[in-house]
């Protein structure tokens, strides 16, 4: 009764700083009358690019583009150089058109978010638009290249022709890529140090009739750490059913559960990475007392309390680059953690049966991993699926750390009770 008092304190004590801390760093998601005004501005200058208030209205939609978090815009404002270089006294405004084209039609088509080759022609289009509009008013503003466009247009060849051009002119080097390999990189070398802190020979407590009272503690604390994961886990997906009724304008197919963060309800959000961090936590707790013998589990070990501590300072950091940093050394170390350590489990006593199973949910989480940084199909389901996988791998460890510690305790009384005889 007393454990059971002790776990929900930790929790409730967990959860109330969590919500102590809940701040806002940077701004919030986009709401539908900024969205509205952004397809508003982007056509009106298409229409009239000269007007007083155009210089303005560029300003606000370039800032806009650039900070909304919870919609990325990919731009290739390069499509048209260099036919459209400086020396056109209305470069500017054509290049920047552009981007502006292009967010407006993938604001007006949310299903086509992803759609990059179609945003690129819409650019074109728009900045054809604003073209014609200021040979309209200005016939000296005229320039072959752009003529060429517009014949191509109206021949309805222009969008491959686009295609064309941004299969050449818009290739962009994989930084998401490349960020979590170098995460991958930070975590692996804290796993070492925490491998290394590991592998220090435990003082063991020693009775006053002689006999190792390590085990039994083993056992204890291998409950209540399957209790506190079991908890986390269920809190964990009540929330996020939650979240998903609470804001259904977000589609769960595409956008990042951090999204939610940002929302109306964005400290319910919050708390699921600390309590996901806190399960973690548990269960590096369980592991370290009983499962620390070879270099390669202790560095596993010591990759999933990397990963523990970077998920919790995503939820401190929910909307700037130290959010984006924490991600992208929390899912690599995640991943190399589970692999690893399911890997150990098939030469680990008492640990074998454990491996196949626990290996083909890590598989699971390392293809979801993979297709995300990739950007291959359907990034926001994708990472619940990844999420839901390690809550699995989660309950199946601890749940055999309960059954190991539990039988080890088992030889130790019947080793006592033998001795006493």
């Amino acid at each position: 009764m007393k454990l059971s008092r002790a776990i929900v304190l930790v929790i409730g004590s967990f959860l109330i700083c969590v919500v102590q801390i809940h701040c806002a760093f940077g701004r919030g998601l986009s709401t539908p009358e900024e969205r509205a005004k952004a397809i508003n501005i982007a056509r009106s200058l298409e229409r009239d690019p000269l007007a007083k208030s155009a210089a303005a209205n560029r300003r606000w939609l370039h800032d806009w583009i650039v900070e909304v978090p919870d919609i990325r815009f990919k731009s290739c404002a390069g499509l048209l150089t260099p036919g459209v270089g400086n020396q056109y006294r209305y470069s500017a405004e054509v290049n920047q058109q552009i981007v502006f084209s292009a967010a407006a039609f993938k604001l007006e088509r949310p299903d086509r978010l992803r759609n990059d080759s179609g945003g690129y022609a819409a650019g074109v289009e728009g900045a054809l638009r604003v073209y014609e509009t200021l040979v309209k008013s200005e016939p000296d503003a005229k320039l072959a290249f752009l003529d060429d466009l517009v014949a191509k247009r109206d021949r309805g060849v222009l969008a491959d022709h686009v295609a064309k051009l941004a299969n050449e002119k818009c290739k962009r080097p994989k930084i998401e890529l490349l960020m979590n390999l170098a995460g991958a990189g930070v975590g692996l070398l804290l796993s070492l140090i925490v491998a290394h802190l590991f592998g220090r020979r435990r003082v063991q407590r020693i009775t006053g009739e002689g006999s190792v009272t390590i085990r039994n503690g083993s056992a204890r604390i291998a409950k209540i750490s399957q209790r506190v994961v079991f908890a986390c886990a269920a809190y964990y997906v009540i929330a996020l059913i939650a979240l998903h009724m609470l804001e259904p304008e977000f589609d769960p197919r595409f956008m990042f559960m951090s999204a939610y963060a940002l929302a109306d309800y964005g400290w319910l959000m919050t708390t699921t990475f600390f309590v996901l961090g806190l399960a973690v936590f548990a269960v590096v707790a369980g592991l370290r007392d009983v499962y620390h013998g070879s270099q390669s589990a202790r560095v596993g070990v010591g990759l999933l309390a990397v990963g523990a501590l970077f998920v919790c300072l995503a939820g401190v950091f929910k909307d700037s680059m130290p959010h984006l940093l924490a991600g992208v050394v929390f899912f690599p170390s995640i991943v190399m953690a589970v692999m690893l350590l399911s890997w150990t489990f098939r030469q680990t006593a008492g640990w074998q049966t454990l491996y196949p199973a626990t290996f083909f949910v890590a598989l699971g989480m390392l293809a979801m991993f993979l297709s995300m940084v990739t950007d291959v199909g359907m990034p926001g389901l994708q990472q619940r699926v990844f999420i839901f996988l390690f809550l699995v791998w989660l309950a199946i460890v601890v749940h055999r750390l309960v059954r190991v510690t539990r039988a080890a305790e088992s030889i130790d009384l019947v080793d006592h009770h033998s001795g006493a005889v």
